[in-house]
């Protein structure tokens, strides 16, 4: 998908949805706040029926509302047992299947736990699953980006040059840019500054294409020394989401950017205004 600026929207169904588990409901909702985009949660399970699927596609069409989507919660590339790392391959090649059949085009996950290994070999490890997972969605002619989120937990494989060295190395990936959860994660990046430097690095590591084509989250979030809590909203939270706004519109990315806020719209609807005011 080509894009002309930064497409605002909520991960999952709006909270003012009248029927709160019905996607197509959620699509049109976005599309009446005059949001832009909406991002399905596959968090607990890809469970979903081909009729929901194929109205997704076609409501998210005829209204120009684009989808991405998230993969289930308990995927780890680096489980201890072999079954379980081919269970973690399978939710992700699922969500994929599902997503594609919905015409999303970008789909993220948090991909593995360090476990207490090195995360060099958690890094080999998950770079050798997503090469699998790349070459059988390949055969089964499913085109579609694997977007490894930058992770909130130091516990969690998922840091800014993980993503960036996996996208290097696995074509169809890209980072999923989860600005709050790196800023929980490392207790900085949370100024104009510093959030010019992270684009900055992105385009010199992977190029103007990785801030034309970006799946950004951002929500309030809290924190301790071992990263994330829980999300919150914005207002009630440290996170400068305005500086990143203005360093967003300074370099004039393009993408998704997906509020997990728990007020998901009204936190999404402040994001868009603030930044088309710029």
């Amino acid at each position: 998908m080509r894009f002309e600026r930064l497409l605002f929207g909520t991960a999952g169904v709006p909270n003012s949805t009248v029927k709160k588990n019905n996607p197509i409901e959620g699509v049109k909702q976005i599309h009446h706040l005059n949001l832009d985009c909406m991002q399905l949660e596959f968090a607990h399970g890809v469970r979903m029926k081909e009729e929901v699927s194929s109205g997704l596609r076609k409501v998210s069409y005829e209204l120009g509302v684009p989808l991405t989507s998230h993969g289930p919660y308990y995927i780890n590339l680096n489980a201890r047992e072999q079954d379980k790392i081919d269970s973690s391959v399978e939710r992700i090649i699922q969500t994929a299947k599902i997503s594609d059949l919905c015409g999303a085009e970008s789909m993220t996950f948090h991909a593995a736990f360090y476990m207490k290994d090195s995360p060099y070999d958690v890094f080999d490890l998950v770079e050798k699953s997503l090469n699998v997972i790349e070459e059988r969605l390949g055969r089964l002619d499913i085109e579609i980006e694997l977007r490894p989120e930058l992770t909130g937990k130091t516990s969690q494989f998922g840091s800014l040059d993980e993503l960036i060295s996996l996208t290097k190395s696995v074509s169809s990936c890209s980072p999923c840019m989860d600005f709050s959860h790196l800023f929980a994660r490392t207790g900085e990046y949370n100024t104009y500054e510093e959030f010019n430097a992270v684009l900055d690095q992105l385009q010199s590591e992977l190029g103007r294409e990785s801030l034309d084509n970006m799946h950004i989250h951002i929500s309030g979030i809290s924190s301790n020394s071992k990263g994330d809590l829980k999300h919150l909203n914005l207002n009630s939270s440290q996170f400068n989401w305005k500086e990143l706004m203005r360093a967003l519109k300074e370099k004039d990315c393009k993408g998704y950017v997906i509020c997990n806020s728990p007020n998901l719209e009204t936190d999404a609807k402040m994001l868009k205004e603030f930044y088309l005011a710029l």
